[in-house]
């Protein structure tokens, strides 16, 4: 009977019904207040609502109850990210992925965490770990070439940038990638030929109009 409720809860959290949701799950934690699916849902929705407190508060309820399930470590790490606490987030993300290591989401996530605080071999590190597990991938390609690029690995950064373009030529970070290995590699003509095709897809960014006009004066 339980997991019934907590399927027409679920149901209407996806539907966007978030208020009568939210009622639901606290009226099935009323009568199983140990109901650790309840609580997690619970715990995202209030996240989603911003109240990120509470949010945390629930899905933690959820992992004293049962320690080992994956994907309540990844929303609580979500949520420790999302509410500004770092590091409680990337520990809980990595225990996610210890519990299942088939999840090429928790280390995407991973990847992007250590990209923002610019702790680039960390971010490549975890962005292969997340192509190997999705090969199709293209965002997580992207994001270990960047992370080879700003990490001096070159050849790395080569590999994953070119083999983004050979399925999606329409990301700008793409071309910018590779416009900086070439500029590494005293290729101006080949970087600004790259910049330039970054420019064309997006035109407003200031760091493709800088690195052109850098390609452009080692050019000339």
């Amino acid at each position: 009977m339980t997991e019934l409720a907590v399927e027409q809860a679920l149901n209407l959290h996806q539907s966007g019904q978030l208020e009568e949701a939210e009622q639901a799950y606290l009226d099935i934690l009323v009568d199983d207040p140990g109901n650790a699916e309840a609580l997690k849902l619970l715990g995202v929705l209030s996240c989603q609502l911003s109240k990120f407190d509470d949010g945390i508060n629930y899905i933690e309820a959820a992992i004293e109850v049962d320690d080992t399930v994956a994907e309540y470590h990844y929303v609580l790490g979500r949520s420790y990210l999302a509410s500004g606490r770092v590091e409680d987030g990337i520990k809980s993300l990595v225990k996610a992925g210890e519990l299942d290591p088939s999840r090429a989401d928790v280390y995407g996530v991973i990847g992007d965490t250590f990209q923002h605080l610019q702790n680039f071999p960390e971010a490549l590190n975890a962005y292969e770990r997340a192509v190997a597990l999705d090969v199709s991938n293209v965002n997580y390609q992207v994001g270990a070439g960047l992370s080879a690029v700003f990490s001096g690995d070159n050849e790395t950064a080569t590999y994953y940038l070119e083999k983004a373009a050979s399925v999606n030529d329409t990301i700008p970070q793409i071309f910018y990638g590779l416009s900086l290995v070439s500029s590494a590699s005293g290729d101006t003509k080949a970087a600004q030929d790259l910049i330039s095709k970054a420019i064309k897809l997006d035109p407003e960014n200031p760091e493709y109009r800088r690195l052109f006009d850098e390609c452009a004066s080692a050019s000339a």
